[in-house]
C-alpha cells in the first residue's frame, strides 16, 4: 500500500505529456513542476521507511541538480531506460458500458486500470535495475555511522540510476596494524569482514543489495616467471597455470593479478560487489595488498575488452566510466580557494599540485591522503577512455555523486572568478586525465587546418580564412591549444589605429570542439587566460546564447552605443580606458563569410 502511494504522488508531481510523450524530459522539468516535487517531496517531510525514503531522496536530488536540456540528454544518450507500452488489458477487466446516445457502442477500455499500470510502469522502469556503466570506487573510512548511511544511500542511488559500483574497501586506521606484518594478519582480517559487513546492512536497508568479496579476487605472482603455459583441452585456448609455492606477499617484484569471475554473478543478481584487499600468494595463503593497487589494477582489467568477451555480460560498457574516492578528508586541497580544487586537468596540473604540497606542509595533516588518491586516479585513468573522469568526495556530501553523474562535470564552474562573492567553495574535486596545454605564438607552429576546423565547428559558421590570419598575423600574442585542437583560445595585442600590434590584450576567440564539450576544455582555457593576462578585454554580439558565460567571469560590460556588439573586460582600470576600448572594437572586422 505504502509503494503504491509512492508512486501515485510521484507520478502526479510530474506532468503525464512530459513523462510520457518525452520521457528524456524528466531531468528538464519546467520550473513550476520542479518547485511542486521539491515542495511535496523534500527530505525533510515525513518518511514512509528507509527504502521508500530512499526513492524519493532521489527523485528530489535528481531535480535538485537542475542539468540543462544538453545535460539531460546526454545522461538519457549514456543511461538509457527503455520506455514500454502498457500491457493489453486483460479481457476479464473490460467492461461493457450502455451509451444513451448510441445504444449500440461498446466502451471497451478501462481508463482506471491503464492509468494505474502505466504509472506502476514508468515509475519501475526509473528504478530498474539494469546497468550502463561501471564505476570504480574506493571507500576509504573511518566513518561515524551517519556517514556510512550516507555513502551506502548514496550508492543505492547510483545503482537505480543505471551505474554498477564495483566498490574496495579501504580504512585509514588499517595502516597501524598493517605496520606489524602478516603477525596481526587474522586480526585485520576480521576487522576488514566487519567493515565490509556494516556497509552491506547499511545498503540493504536502505533497499540495495551489496554482498562482500573476501578473497578470489586478487593473486600474487612474479610476473610469469612462475607460470607454465598449458593447453586448456576444454576451452582450447592456451592459458597460464601457477606453480606452487614460488611467490610470497614479500617477494619485490610480485605482481597482483586480477580474476573477474565474481562480476557476472554481482552483475546478473543486481549486487554491489565490496571487496577487500586482500591476495593470496603462492602458497595460497592470504596476505593484504595496498588498495590502490588492487583499484589500479582492477581498471586495468575493466578496460580489458577481452575480459568482457569472456564474461558475456550484457552491459553496453565494462571498462569504468567514473574513478571514485570517498574519504573523510575531502578533495585536493587548494591554495586559492577555501577548500578544495573544483576540476583538476591532470596532464597540466599534476607538477604544480606536487608541489603545492611541499609550500603547504600542513596538507599533510589536513588531507594526508590527497597526494597517493591523485597518483590513484592519475593511473587509474591512464587505462581509461579520454572521456572517463574521477571525483573526490567526502563521505558527508557524497550525494554530490548523483549530480556528478547526470551532468558529468562539477556543482560549479572552476574559472568563476574567485574574488566574486557568488562563487561557492566546495570540498569535492572532480578530475580528468585531460589534455596537454600548448602555447604558440606565431602562425608558423599552427596546424591551419585543425585550427580552421576548430573555430568553425565551435562557431557553427564559415570562417574568411585567408582575411582572418592576415590580420592576427600583424598583432598575434598567442594561441593556447589544449591537447589535439579540442579547444583554442587567440588573444591579440590591438592598438586604436588596428592595422599594427599594440599594447591592448584583446581575447578575439575562444572555441571548442563541439565533442568536447562539458570536460571542462572552456574552464581550463580560462584559467590560462588568468593566468597570462590580468587585463583582458572582448565582444560578443549581443544574442550571443554565451553571453551569460561572459556576464559571470568579466569584472564589467558594455553595449556599444550603434552597434550589435556587447563589450567586456576583467582587470583593473578598465573603466577608464573604456573610449579607447570602444575605438579599438570598431575598427575590427568581422571574422565569418556573410
Amino acid at each position: 500500500m505504502e509503494k503504491k502511494m509512492l508512486r501515485n504522488r510521484i507520478y502526479d508531481a510530474f506532468a503525464k505529456d512530459v513523462l510520457f510523450n518525452q520521457l528524456s524530459s524528466r531531468f528538464a522539468l519546467n520550473s513550476s513542476l520542479r518547485r511542486c516535487f521539491l515542495r511535496q517531496y523534500h527530505p525533510s517531510k515525513n518518511a514512509f521507511g528507509p527504502a521508500l525514503e530512499t526513492d524519493r531522496d532521489l527523485i528530489y536530488e535528481v531535480l535538485s541538480t537542475i542539468p540543462s536540456r544538453k545535460e539531460a540528454q546526454s545522461f538519457l544518450k549514456r543511461f538509457s531506460i527503455p520506455y514500454m507500452k502498457p500491457p493489453p488489458i486483460p479481457k476479464s477487466k473490460v467492461t461493457k458500458v450502455f451509451s444513451p446516445d448510441k445504444k449500440t457502442d461498446l466502451e471497451f477500455i478501462n481508463k482506471d486500470l491503464n492509468q494505474e499500470l502505466r504509472k506502476e510502469q514508468f515509475i519501475d522502469s526509473l528504478f530498474s535495475k539494469e546497468f550502463d556503466h561501471v564505476a570504480l570506487i574506493k571507500i576509504q573510512g573511518p566513518f561515524t555511522p551517519l556517514d556510512r548511511k550516507s555513502v551506502a544511500k548514496t550508492l543505492v542511488h547510483l545503482q537505480k540510476l543505471g551505474l554498477m559500483s564495483i566498490v574496495v574497501l579501504d580504512n585509514d586506521d588499517w595502516k597501524e596494524m598493517l605496520k606489524d606484518g602478516p603477525s596481526r594478519f587474522n586480526e585485520l582480517r576480521k576487522w576488514m569482514i566487519n567493515d565490509a559487513e556494516n556497509l552491506s546492512d547499511t545498503i540493504d536497508l536502505f533497499g540495495g543489495k551489496a554482498t562482500p568479496i573476501y578473497d578470489s579476487v586478487f593473486t600474487l605472482s612474479n610476473g610469469t616467471n612462475n607460470l607454465i603455459l598449458k593447453e586448456d583441452t576444454k576451452n582450447k585456448h592456451n592459458c597460464y597455470f601457477k606453480l606452487p609455492g614460488r611467490t610470497l606477499a614479500t617477494d619485490a617484484d610480485a605482481k597482483i593479478n586480477v580474476s573477474l569471475n565474481w562480476l557476472k554473478w554481482c552483475y546478473n543478481l543486481g549486487q554491489i560487489p565490496i571487496i577487500l584487499p586482500i591476495a593470496i600468494d603462492g602458497l595460497l595463503i592470504q596476505r593484504t595488498i595496498p588498495t590502490n593497487s588492487g583499484m589500479i589494477e582492477l581498471s586495468r582489467a575493466l578496460s580489458n575488452p577481452s575480459n568482457a568477451n569472456i564474461l558475456n555480460l550484457k552491459t553496453p560498457e565494462l571498462e569504468p566510466m567514473k574513478i571514485i574516492v570517498i574519504n573523510s578528508e575531502g578533495g585536493i586541497p587548494s591554495e586559492e580557494r577555501k577548500g578544495s580544487h573544483v576540476f583538476i586537468n591532470i596532464q597540466q596540473e599534476y607538477d604544480y599540485l606536487k608541489q603545492s604540497y611541499k609550500v603547504n606542509p600542513h596538507w599533510n595533516f589536513t588531507h594526508p591522503t590527497g597526494l597517493e588518491n591523485l597518483d590513484l586516479i592519475k593511473s587509474c585513468l591512464e587505462n581509461l577512455p579520454f572521456t572517463s573522469s574521477a571525483i573526490i568526495v567526502p563521505a558527508y556530501s557524497s550525494t554530490t555523486l548523483v549530480s556528478n553523474l547526470i551532468t558529468d562535470k562539477p556543482r560549479f564552474s572552476s574559472s568563476l572568478p574567485l574574488s566574486a562573492p557568488t562563487t561557492p567553495s566546495t570540498t569535492t574535486t572532480v578530475l580528468r586525465l585531460g589534455a596537454p596545454v600548448l602555447y604558440h605564438h606565431s602562425l608558423s607552429t599552427i596546424n591551419i587546418p585543425s585550427f580552421k576546423s576548430l573555430i568553425e565547428s565551435s562557431f557553427g559558421r564559415e570562417l574568411n580564412v585567408d582575411d582572418y590570419l592576415s590580420r592576427i598575423e600583424k598583432c598575434l600574442d598567442m594561441i593556447i591549444v589544449v591537447g589535439d585542437y579540442q579547444g583554442a583560445v587567440v588573444v591579440t595585442m590591438e592598438d586604436v589605429e588596428g592595422n599594427k600590434k599594440g599594447d591592448l590584450p584583446y581575447l578575439d576567440k575562444i572555441a571548442v570542439d563541439p565533442n568536447s564539450q562539458g570536460m571542462g576544455i572552456a574552464d581550463i582555457l580560462w584559467k590560462q587566460l588568468q593566468t597570462h593576462y590580468p587585463n583582458l578585454l572582448w565582444r560578443s554580439r549581443d544574442d550571443n546564447i554565451v553571453n551569460k558565460w561572459y556576464f559571470e567571469r568579466s569584472d564589467g560590460n558594455l553595449r556599444v552605443p550603434g552597434s550589435h556588439w556587447v563589450m567586456f573586460w576583467y582587470g583593473p582600470g578598465a573603466v577608464d580606458k573604456l573610449p579607447l576600448y570602444t575605438e579599438v572594437f570598431k575598427k575590427i572586422p568581422a571574422s565569418f563569410c556573410s
